[in-house]
């Protein structure tokens, strides 16, 4: 059973002898102490040399130097794809390889015996070094492989431009700032001027009147839009203000070069519909995006809807006698689906006074096992526990493999890039979750990761206690 972060690293399909002697060789000290190894495993006079990154926080940061671990997501943060080592004795390469910078380590293998070698780590984004790092006087011998310990990647592009807020307005696309007339069900969005470092977006920075009205915040980094989501329907002819802050107490939201926000500060202030005197539109512009055994949800809020409801088949032509889904909100995610099985859906809104609207035009899609080298766990369990501490995830394990579990006190949107946790190199298929929260939903979702890099993600399971269908952030 596994309770914390393992230090095992990922299998590396070169690296034989980690096959061999994983345990006894492969814990990764995280000193420069050499490792002992199997000589036959590497070319004949030669070694290896092992390693793993951490990213420094730019100097544009108030952090400072902080240093972001792995747990930060900084290779999707930063955008980059590619992680290049070279190992050199003066002005001569001896030896050079790339992984996925997912791995967040590497090892270098056929080194020369021979000491005072310099290995140097570049992270490359669409196949530009924007980050690199550097260890010096490192000694390989034959047969063994050295540790060279932590490498701390710093940024060295040159993007110094600091990103701005280009606008802040509800969701549905109709309202504009300073709007009077915005649903009690929209959610709202910030516009940036340039892609933002996802784990940097959260609702810590991002408020709805001043933190008194609770909510999710999630990031797309196609549109650069991020979108507060409240917990719950908002109240009719109310005034509310949506704040973003570029920093709170050393939490500084920055783009991909680490460029911290322009302004302290940016705020809107909008007003929300009054109370409906008849019944609700039906909701427009339905989509559906097909996931692991799940399908997202989407649709522009609809004036006097307090909640909505979704129905779906597996055929098409569904009405409302169909399967249905009550008091959902959108983006809504609908988990435990059959891959290669195409679903339907509609979707009404609900007024406690006045009834359902009609339906909306009918939307379909279909749920597929995504494509990726490993392939992810073919399935993930979680022993809820009544709902107490702890919980216990279970997946079937592939040799040659180790995992990532992301969890989040709620489902994980759109993909485990938006996760709130990780926990790195799980070295088996199982891990025990203590000090859950009581009354909280989590959800987990398991990778796999070897020496091509991280799988896609398995399919998501929520809970706590008793399975759930359906989620809205």
């Amino acid at each position: 059973m596994y309770r914390q972060k393992s230090s095992v690293y990922p299998l590396l399909s070169l690296f034989a002898i980690c096959i061999v002697l994983m345990i006894s060789s492969c814990s990764g000290s995280g000193d420069s102490a050499q490792q002992s190894g199997d000589p036959g495993a590497m070319p004949p006079g030669t070694g290896g040399i092992d390693f793993q990154i951490v990213w420094q926080q730019p100097p544009s940061s108030v952090a400072g130097a902080a240093q972001r671990t792995p747990s930060f997501n900084s290779c999707n943060d930063f955008a980059i794809d590619t992680i290049v080592a070279t190992v050199s004795n003066g002005p001569t390469t001896v030896a050079s390889s790339s992984w996925p910078c997912s791995l967040h380590r590497g090892l270098v293998v056929s080194v020369p015996a021979g000491s005072n070698y310099t290995l140097q780590v570049n992270g490359l984004s669409s196949g530009l070094t924007t980050w690199s790092g550097l260890a010096t006087s490192l000694t390989v011998s034959v047969g063994q492989v050295t540790n060279a310990g932590t490498i701390v990647m710093s940024y060295i592009g040159g993007d110094t431009t600091q990103p701005t807020v280009d606008n802040v307005i509800p969701y549905t696309w109709n309202f504009a700032a300073g709007a009077t007339t915005v649903p009690v069900t929209d959610r709202f969005t910030v516009v940036f001027s340039k892609s933002m470092a996802v784990s940097t977006i959260t609702s810590t920075n991002i408020t709805l009147n001043n933190g008194s009205v609770t909510g999710t915040v999630s990031y797309d980094s196609a549109s650069k839009t991020a979108a507060f989501i409240p917990s719950s329907t908002l109240s009719y002819d109310t005034q509310y203000v949506l704040q973003v802050v570029a920093c709170v107490t050393g939490s500084c939201i920055t783009d991909l070069a680490g460029n911290q926000l322009l302004s302290s500060s940016y705020t809107s202030t909008f007003t929300t519909e009054s109370a409906p005197a008849g019944t609700a539109n039906a909701p427009t512009s339905l989509t559906t995006r097909p996931g692991n055994g799940q399908i997202t949800l989407d649709w522009p809020a609809v004036n006097g809807a307090e909640s909505y409801n979704v129905y779906y088949d597996t055929s098409p032509g569904v009405t409302t006698a169909s399967t249905q889904l009550l008091g959902v909100r959108a983006p809504a995610v609908h988990l435990g689906l059959t891959n290669n099985t195409t679903y339907y859906y509609i979707v009404t809104a609900v007024s406690s006074t006045f009834g359902e609207s009609l339906a909306s035009a009918e939307s379909s899609t279909t749920p597929t096992f995504p494509a990726g080298n490993p392939l992810p766990p073919v399935s993930i369990s979680v022993n809820f526990n009544g709902g107490t501490s702890p919980y216990t995830i279970t997946w079937p394990t592939v040799n040659g493999m180790s995992y990532n579990l992301y969890w989040s006190t709620g489902p994980i949107y759109p993909d485990h890039t938006a996760a709130d946790n990780m926990i790195r190199y799980v070295p088996g298929g199982q891990y025990i979750h203590d000090g859950v929260t009581t009354g909280l939903t989590y959800c987990y979702i398991v990778t796999a990761m070897n020496s091509a890099g991280e799988s896609a993600d398995s399919m998501q399971v929520c809970g706590g206690p008793g399975s759930i269908q359906i989620f809205w952030p």
